[in-house]
């Protein structure tokens, strides 16, 4: 908190006199005392009974200005039944396990186009090489003037402006038809001869391009363009988070970065999972790996490093999947049984849904609804959605926007930066009245986010009902691809950070999880990849010589009774489309497919007036299995202790606590998925539970002993949670989410996990 004159103050709650201004009546606390989430009871305010609840002469919002802003905290979750994910494939008991009881359980390594998995082993930069150009132009070091480069007459000219101290004119050569690299080398060739008293820019003058040299004096641009002495145009770099999701990451590093960079300006292939400790690939263009170093050298939870150079820049989609190591904690099945559980998901995978992370965490505005206002046309409907108040930082501001309009929000405080509330805030402030133009305000990851949830809960239904008509056996009607199918996967997103995406702050995509194999990943219909999600709209390319090339429909088979009875295929071949107007339907589902979008006011097609909102459609694996699994058991007595290593705590040469005797035991597994598969779907298959977040948060409670003094309600509704807890599901630990007392106390004794609570 901010000091102050706190007056003859008293504990929180209490009555005291002064406050911040020391005239009026302190703060008349409840029995509220909650601290961290600035509830203080039924206070009367810092400087007296005249204000607000919060001592100010604003609005009564929260106290954004200590500390970071909170995070949303949603309400009701979402259930899988409600996204479509009801069946299961294999037939053994479930068992107890948690999943993610503290984020350093879960860990995640990008696998990239060439089967790497990133691992950061080394955070310092480089030294940069030799400047060969300037040891081999010995013109450019024994002469002050290269005529090789410019005529002497123009030397003469800039070397007039030099030696006149208070000259205003200007040297202009006409360079018209030249290349960038020959005016680079124009204006290396004077910096080198004049130094910093020359400043050279380049103009356009109509049609003419002209470089322009005058004398340095306060007010005049200088040019600071330093050589690139670097192996290529782009620098490579493994980026390592915890805690934090990768365009979080993006957007801090940015800004440490200290100028007018975006976010976007820093490439990366997929958007991993905030509550996880992740390593992936970043790229930069001509940006000095030292100084990339130095900006995330105070970013705690932020490590970069391996530092490479490349001539190609890191876009969505660029990557095969990525390889998970997670522990399951509190398993409390024998050995034997979970063996048998780990085995049959090796040998026949699991239903390749999209998982809950996909469709945000707010069950009263899921991001599916919206994208399907928005494939209706429904420009309002949708623009309220992605506002509609909720409990967090920006509550005040989004019920001023419902009560009185996009001004007053934006008058109540928006502090969230670049968010997509505040960009839609803006233009409808400006163009109350252009609401598509509103939402074309937002990032197109953001866009079609919501629209590509819808397709996706589509596509989770239409398996579930595929599944419950014919079973886990190919039938009549079904599609299997006639090619390889390696070159077309191209989800990029990694799961689990949707949670910040239906209405949050973060600008851009869908979190999966994935990693190097055929197996499983959505197929590309012959439509533009958009930026890194799993369908596209089916746009033309150009070729080579700039024409327009037709897009190409990917070849699937609908496969006869005859091909079905021949055994030549099997359940791993069936893959099942995201509706669209470039795919074909299977003949024995169309009909599902087509009812379910009509009810929804929509057709099969999904094509629109508007080029941007009509999807081509994709096609997805009905089932995958993960590659390289393995699997293996560790007891541990503390709910607070690591059970798996990170890439930063090897470098800092962290050894794990081995407890063979321990009171508990956690199941650690290794595994690679396709870039298009949710890891949380791979575990509700292994572990038979609903991996929603109000179910999860019953089971992480495990360690906490009854408190004697709890009146018998709490006892009861302890035991219930208990109980449900046994049969039902594990925890992915979602901070927003109201999760039981026992959670946030461990986290918060947690270094790391105190100060990420805090900032997010």
């Amino acid at each position: 908190m901010s000091s102050g004159n706190w007056g003859n103050r008293k504990p929180w709650g209490g009555r005291g006199r002064g406050g911040f201004g020391g005239r009026d009546r302190g703060s008349r606390g409840g029995v509220n005392k909650n601290y961290r989430g600035h509830n203080f009871g039924n206070n009367r305010g810092f400087r007296g009974g005249r204000q607000n609840d919060y001592g100010g002469r604003g609005p009564p919002q929260p106290f954004q200005n200590y500390g970071k802003t909170p995070r949303d905290m949603p309400g009701k979750r979402l259930s899988e039944e409600e996204i479509g994910v009801t069946e299961y494939i294999n037939d053994h008991e479930g068992f107890l396990g948690v999943i993610k009881s503290r984020y350093s359980d879960f860990q995640v390594s990008e696998i990239n186009l060439k089967g790497e998995i990133a691992k950061l082993t080394n955070t310092k930069p480089p030294q940069p090489p030799v400047d060969k150009d300037v040891e081999q132009d010995e013109d450019l070091l024994l002469n002050k003037y290269n005529v090789e480069i410019l005529p002497m007459d123009e030397w003469d000219r800039i070397n007039k402006l030099a030696v006149s101290e208070a000259s205003t004119e200007k040297v202009e050569i006409d360079v018209t038809g030249m290349s960038k690299e020959q005016r680079t080398k124009i204006h290396d060739a004077v910096k080198k001869a004049f130094g910093d008293s020359i400043v050279g820019s380049t103009v356009s003058d109509g049609d003419k391009k002209l470089v322009r040299f005058e004398r340095y004096r306060k007010g005049v641009r200088i040019d600071n363009r330093v050589k690139w002495v670097w192996g290529g145009e782009h620098v490579h770099f493994i980026l390592h988070k915890e805690n934090c999701d990768t365009m979080d990451a993006a957007q801090r590093l940015a800004e440490r970065l200290r100028m007018n960079l975006r976010p976007s300006c820093l490439g990366y292939a997929g958007t991993k999972d905030r509550r996880a400790k992740s390593s992936q690939w970043f790229s930069a263009r001509k940006l000095d790996p030292r100084r990339l170093a130095g900006a995330a050298l105070h970013l705690r939870d932020i490590h970069i490093g391996n530092f490479t150079f490349s001539d190609t820049h890191l876009k969505l989609g660029m990557l095969k999947g990525n390889r998970f190591r997670i522990a399951l904690r509190n398993v409390t099945a024998a050995d034997d049984s979970v063996d048998k559980a780990c085995q049959l998901l090796k040998d026949n995978g699991f239903i390749n849904y999209y998982g809950l992370q996909r469709f945000g965490t707010r069950a009263d505005t899921p991001t599916y609804e919206i994208g399907k206002s928005m494939l209706k046309g429904e420009f309002q409907e949708a623009i309220n959605g992605i506002l509609r108040p909720r409990p967090g930082p920006l509550q005040y501001a989004l019920e001023q926007y419902r009560e009185h309009g996009a001004s007053a929000a934006l008058a109540a405080g928006v502090r969230a930066h670049n968010s997509i509330e505040l960009r839609l805030l803006k233009a409808l402030a400006s163009q109350p009245k252009d609401l598509l133009g509103a939402l074309n305000k937002l990032a197109r990851n953001t866009r079609l986010l919501y629209i590509h949830s819808y397709q996706s809960m589509v596509w989770n239904r239409a398996v579930s009902e595929r599944i419950k008509r014919f079973g886990l056996k190919p039938a009549a009607g079904d599609l299997v691809p006639l090619t390889e199918v390696d070159d077309d996967i191209d989800e990029d997103s990694d799961e689990e950070n949707i949670d910040d995406q239906d209405g949050g702050d973060k600008d851009g995509g869908v979190n999966q999880d994935g990693a190097d194999i055929q197996d499983g990943g959505v197929i590309q219909d012959g439509g533009d990849i958009q930026d890194g999600d799993h369908t596209s709209t089916t746009e033309s390319k150009e070729n080579k010589t700039g024409m327009q090339k037709e897009p190409v429909k990917f070849p699937v088979k609908i496969l006869s009774q005859e091909d079905v009875d021949s055994g030549q295929f099997s359940i791993l071949d069936i893959i099942m489309p995201l509706p669209g107007y470039f795919i074909d339907y299977p003949q024995n589902m169309v009909d599902f497919y087509e009812e379910l979008l009509k009810k929804d006011g929509l057709t099969l097609e999904l094509k629109n007036k508007i080029k941007s909102l009509s999807m081509s459609g994709a096609y997805r694996r009905l089932v995958t299995r993960p590659i390289d699994m393995s699997w293996s058991f560790v007891r541990y007595n503390s709910p607070t202790e690591d059970l798996i290593l990170s890439d930063m705590d090897e470098i800092r040469g962290v050894t794990l606590k081995e407890t063979p005797d321990g009171q508990y035991k956690a199941l650690l597994l290794s595994m690679s998925l396709p870039a298009s598969c949710y890891a949380t779907m791979a575990l509700r298959e292994l572990l038979k539970v609903d991996t929603s977040g109000d179910n999860q948060a019953l089971q992480n409670n495990y360690h906490k002993k009854p408190d004697a003094t709890e009146t018998s309600d709490a006892k009861g509704d302890e035991a219930s949670s208990e109980n449900a807890g046994e049969s039902e599901g594990p925890n992915n630990g979602n901070e927003g989410e109201k999760e039981n007392g026992a959670k946030r106390k461990l986290e918060s004794e947690d270094g790391d996990a105190k100060r990420a609570k805090g900032g997010e």
